[in-house]
């Protein structure tokens, strides 16, 4: 059982669908008892860094997403959902997120470049990442976002991407899978994603 938080910060649905696609049955709550009791928990999301945390302080649901990923369980992060992960954002004032990851985020910035990083773009991947397996190194996925971390730690770098910069655009550590792209928005490459993450 995939269960999907809504925490209001959108795209549920068409994570919730790309599962579904793929044979899974699909639970979408924002309700405690059930965070507390998935086994697999995805955390998607577009919006702002600072509403997203507020949300989640709100629903109580701070400890039970850091009590998952404590206890291994299957963790999935999507845009925002990564965002939230890391240390802190610019966005909005300096606004602490949930610290499972070293990293902070900032605005993207950089002449003649639009922003949000809206589209399509090259992941550059590490082969050894369970992620992408059967995916092409230098595979094309969809972004939504402005803001962007420049590095953590090394070996959880599953890949990475220019914009004008050189970003994290996905992190792999175990049990806990985290992007800055869109798997359900990027086509059959997305969905290989998501497939080898209900697999691995």
């Amino acid at each position: 059982m995939i269960t999907i938080l809504d925490y209001g910060e959108g795209n549920i649905r068409n994570v919730e669908r790309a599962f579904q696609k793929l044979g899974q049955s699909v639970t979408v709550t924002n309700e405690k008892n059930k965070i507390e009791k998935a086994t697999t928990l995805v955390v998607p999301g577009q919006g702002a860094f600072k509403q997203a945390m507020t949300q989640l302080k709100k629903l109580n649901l701070i400890d039970p997403i850091k009590n998952h990923i404590k206890e291994k369980k299957k963790f999935l992060g999507i845009c925002l959902g990564f965002q939230i992960l890391f240390e802190t954002s610019e966005e909005h004032g300096t606004v602490e997120g949930l610290k499972i990851v070293p990293g902070h985020f900032k605005k993207i910035n950089v002449p003649n470049f639009k922003v949000p990083h809206m589209g399509w773009n090259q992941i550059k991947t590490n082969q050894q990442s369970v992620m992408f397996n059967n995916i092409a190194p230098k595979s094309y996925v969809y972004f939504v976002h402005s803001y962007y971390v420049e590095q953590t730690k090394t070996e959880i770098i599953s890949s990475t991407t220019h914009y004008g910069n050189e970003f994290v655009s996905a992190i792999e550590d175990s049990h806990l899978w985290a992007t800055q792209f869109h798997p359900e928005k990027s086509g059959d490459i997305g969905l290989e994603i998501l497939k080898n993450f209900i697999t691995f």
